[in-house]
């Protein structure tokens, strides 16, 4: 069996390519979704922001 490590490395580009699929899954899906959620951006927008933060310091963390 391989070690665990070897599952979580990428190469950049493939991170790269995930990253870029994701903001524009996400775009696309803002755009289609604006009049409904168009009262709750902020909001929607903080929780965003927050959970990015934790994850990208939780990765730090672990990469340190």
């Amino acid at each position: 069996m391989k070690h665990s490590g070897e599952y979580t490395k990428m190469k950049y580009n493939e991170w790269l390519s995930s990253l870029f699929g994701a903001c524009l899954i996400a775009f696309a899906l803002g755009v289609w979704l604006n009049s409904i959620f168009d009262k709750f951006v902020w909001l929607i927008l903080f929780i965003g922001l927050l959970l990015h933060s934790w994850g990208m310091y939780k990765t730090y963390q672990r990469n340190r």
